[in-house]
C-alpha cells in the first residue's frame, strides 16, 4: 500500500460516514518515512490537498507521532454541500466517535516497512549555498569561510535541476587547481564527478559514495537540488542518539541494581512469571529485563513500598514510561529528541541518580 492509497482508503471511509483517526507515525510510515522532515511533510500535505482531506492537528514538523491521534475530515468546497450534510454528519460523528484510542489503525498491517531514507537527514532538505561558474575564487573562498562550508555547489541558483549542476568547488579542488596552474574563477576549479542520490533512496545507498566523495547531492522528485549530505552530517545525525541512549541505559542499569538489592532476583522473576501470558518464555535474569518489565514491577504497590523511594509513584512511573517511549523512537531511528524532551529525560535520569543503591 502506497501513501496515496493509504489516504484514499481514509477518504473512502469518511465518505461512508466512518470517523478516521490515525497515529502520526503510521501516516509517515505509509509514505515510507520515519521522521517529520520538511520534504516529507510537503509530500503528505500535497496528497491530502489533492484528495480533498483535512488533518487535525495538521501534518507538520510538530505533529504528534502517537497521541493524540490525527483526525481526518473531508474538505467541503461548496456551501450547499455543507448545509446538506451538516445534520447528518453530526449524527454520524456522534455515533462513530472513536472513544477506544487503543484500537489499531485500520489498514496499518498493509503498510510497507518504513526505511531510513536520505531525505530524513536534516541537511538533505535544506537550502544549499551555491556559487556560479564565473564567480571569482575570492567570492567562493569568502562564502565558504563565512558559512563554514567545506564546499559549494556550482550552479546558477540554489535550486537547479540536476543537468544544470556543474559540480562542486571545495578547498581541495581549489588547492589542486593551484598546484596545476593559475586559476582565477570557479570554472577553473570545479570537481565534476559528484554523486547524486534521490531523496527517497535508502540511506545505506549513499554510504559507499561518501567513502569515495566528500559529498552527495540530493535530488527531489522534481529533479531539482534538494540538499547536500556529507560524511560529517551522517556522523552528526547518529551522534545525536548517543547522549539520550546513555541516559536511558543508566536509568535501566540503576533500576535493575535497585531491584536486585531491595527486592531480590527471585521475587522479581516470580512476579513477572506470574503476570506473563501462558506460553511466554520464563523471565530472564534481572540484567536482561526490558523497560516495560521494570515498569510493571514498579506498578505493583507492594514492590513500591518495599523499595522505599521518596517519590510519588504515579509521577515516577510516568517518567519511566516516557523514557521507554523515547527509547523505542531512538531504536527505530524515528525523530531524535527535541530540546524539551531531552530536558525531561535528563531530569528523570538525575532523579534516578538520587536513589541510594
Amino acid at each position: 500500500m502506497t501513501g496515496r492509497e493509504y489516504l484514499e482508503a481514509i477518504r473512502t471511509n469518511l465518505e461512508a460516514g466512518r470517523n478516521q483517526h490515525r497515529m502520526g507515525q503510521n501516516i509517515l510510515g505509509a509514505f515510507g518515512y520515519l521522521r517529520r522532515r520538511s520534504t516529507v511533510i510537503q509530500q503528505i500535505n500535497a496528497t491530502l490537498e489533492d484528495l480533498g482531506l483535512i488533518a487535525e492537528p495538521p501534518v507538520n514538523s510538530n505533529m504528534p507521532l502517537r497521541r493524540p491521534r490525527i483526525r481526518f475530515s473531508l474538505l467541503r468546497t461548496n456551501e450547499a454541500d455543507l448545509a446538506g450534510v451538516a445534520d447528518g454528519q453530526a449524527k454520524v460523528d456522534a455515533e462513530n466517535l472513536d472513544t477506544t484510542s487503543e484500537d489499531p489503525d485500520v489498514g496499518d498491517s498493509d503498510l510497507p516497512e518504513p526505511r531510513f531514507t536520505v531525505s530524513e537527514l536534516k541537511t538533505a532538505s535544506t537550502t544549499v549555498e551555491y556559487v556560479t561558474p564565473n564567480a571569482t575564487l575570492q567570492e567562493a573562498y569568502t562564502k565558504m569561510v563565512m558559512g563554514k562550508y567545506s564546499q559549494l555547489v556550482v550552479a546558477n541558483n540554489n535550486r537547479p535541476r540536476q543537468p544544470d549542476i556543474k559540480g562542486i568547488v571545495s578547498f581541495q579542488s581549489i588547492t589542486k587547481a593551484l598546484m596545476n596552474g593559475n586559476p582565477t574563477t570557479v570554472r577553473d576549479c570545479i570537481h565534476e564527478n559528484v554523486p547524486f542520490a534521490q531523496g527517497d533512496a535508502d540511506l545505506k545507498s549513499i554510504v559507499s559514495d561518501l567513502n569515495e566523495s566528500d559529498v552527495v547531492l540530493v535530488i527531489g522528485h522534481d529533479n531539482r537540488l534538494q540538499g547536500i549530505v556529507t560524511a560529517w552530517d551522517l556522523a552528526e545525525e547518529f551522534a545525536s542518539l548517543v547522549d539520550p541512549f546513555n541516559r536511558i541505559g543508566e536509568i535501566e542499569a540503576r533500576l535493575k541494581s535497585l531491584f536486585e538489592r531491595r527486592l531480590g532476583k527471585d521475587k522479581v522473576a516470580s512476579f513477572l512469571n506470574d503476570c506473563s501470558v501462558s506460553g511466554d518464555d520464563p523471565v530472564d535474569p534481572l540484567d536482561e529485563l526490558t523497560m516495560g518489565e521494570l515498569e510493571r514491577v514498579l506498578e505493583f504497590p507492594n514492590h513500591w513500598n518495599e523499595l522505599g523511594l521518596p517519590f510519588d509513584r504515579s509521577v515516577f512511573i510516568a517518567g519511566l514510561s516516557e523514557a521507554r517511549e523515547y527509547r523505542n523512537r531512538l531504536m527505530h531511528f524515528r525523530d531524535p529528541l527535541d530540546e524539551v524532551e531531552m530536558s525531561r529525560l535528563t531530569n528523570f535520569c538525575d532523579m534516578v541518580r538520587e536513589i541510594q543503591l
